[in-house]
């Protein structure tokens, strides 16, 4: 029920989002090109397409800047004026729509950029907006000096909004990407378990396949991180929330362990449904309670990150209670000497369960201890 919930969690994460980035396009791009055209008063004449480029450098910061820190959207900016500026010059001297400053264009942004040490966004952008600008402006309009005025006014106005929108829910972007993240998890881990069961290599294949796609995952979980960081800088009646931030980032740690696991334990499941014995039910068994132990985890993230401290603690209890039980389940495989691949898949179930312990703030030495003593391992975990 709880994965259930997790999901529709996450697909309206995903449709709140969409709709919240399709308002601020929208808003962005009117909004700048009301204030060029309209309220500064631009020396645009009566011609009020002139102020096209406002709107558009609106869009592009809206793109490239969206979930970013501020300096990154500082920076993003800054490359679009660059740009702007470069492409301008190129028309002065060379002409629009000409070979030879589409050539020049492209030599000089790389050349600045590289010089510059700008990121890889800056040195898109900056090449970008000089390209577009040599490319479509008509023959009769070579000369147009608002146009940085224009960029400007839009990306500013784009950063605003970010920043403004960020600021409004700080903590959302964490809420959403750790839902994100752990859904991924459980499936992988689900995956795994429906393809040892059945004894398909080709569906271990495939879930190997999608357990080396979970790096993604992951770091976009360590950028909410940043970016909820961030947002507190500029919500100032949210600063009490700083520690539940903190809290978030040492769980973050420990999800990266787990993607690296996960991963392994998939590559392991691969070579052992290529044996001709299927694999024992046991490890069924475990990975359908690691998946439990996986959504607590997930639970206890989203509970600190609401501040629901109670939530969190009954959570977090529970998935000691699952950890102990996931190590219980596979204690009949150690009465006997195993193969290879399950001798392996059993150490990155116990990694697996310490990770998720940690994520859940969960992992008490009492607890890892019954984990270690369910697996037949002395205990080795100091008392705090």
């Amino acid at each position: 029920m709880s994965r259930l919930t997790n999901w529709f969690r996450t697909a309206w994460g995903r449709l709140h989002s969409g709709w919240q980035l399709l308002a601020e396009v929208t808003l962005g791009a009117t909004a700048s090109w009301l204030v060029a055209s309209r309220l500064i008063g631009g020396p645009h004449g009566g011609d009020d397409s002139a102020a096209f480029y406002a709107p558009a450098a609106a869009l592009i910061v809206l793109a490239q800047a969206r979930g970013a820190r501020l300096g990154q959207a500082i920076r993003v900016l800054i490359g679009i004026a660059v740009g702007v500026l470069l492409g301008e010059a190129a028309i002065w001297l060379l002409g629009a729509r000409s070979t030879a400053a589409i050539f020049v264009v492209i030599l000089v942004a790389a050349g600045l950029s590289i010089a510059a040490g700008a990121p890889g966004v800056v040195r898109n952008q900056l090449t970008t907006s000089a390209l577009f600008l040599v490319a479509v402006v008509p023959p009769d309009k070579e000369l147009e000096p608002t146009r940085l005025y224009d960029a400007l006014i839009g990306g500013t106005i784009a950063l605003l909004i970010t920043q403004v929108a960020g600021a409004r829910s700080p903590l959302e972007p964490l809420d959403t990407e750790g839902r994100r993240a752990f859904t991924e998890l459980s499936g992988v881990l689900d995956g795994i378990r429906q393809a040892l069961r059945r004894h398909d290599e080709e569906a271990a294949q495939a879930v190997l396949d999608r357990a080396r796609q979970l790096d993604s995952r992951s770091a976009a979980l360590r950028r909410a991180v940043l970016v909820a960081d961030e947002n507190l800088h500029l919500a100032i009646w949210a600063r009490h929330s700083r520690p539940r931030v903190e809290a978030a980032r040492a769980a973050v740690d420990q999800v990266d362990h787990a993607v690296r696991n996960i991963r392994a334990l998939a590559r392991s499941a691969v070579v052992l449904t290529r044996l001709p014995d299927p694999p024992p039910p046991q490890l069924g068994t475990a990975l359908a309670s690691l998946n439990r132990l996986t959504d607590c985890a997930a639970a206890v993230l989203a509970a600190v990150v609401s501040g629901d401290d109670d939530l969190a603690e009954r959570h977090t209890d529970q998935a000691g209670r699952i950890a102990i039980a996931t190590a219980r389940a596979v204690t009949p495989l150690l009465q006997h000497e195993q193969s290879l691949p399950v001798s392996t898949i059993l150490g990155h179930i116990r990694m697996l369960i310490i990770d998720l312990l940690r994520s859940a703030r969960a992992d008490r030495p009492a607890v890892l201890d019954a984990v270690d003593q369910a697996l037949d391992l002395p205990p080795v975990w100091p008392r705090r």
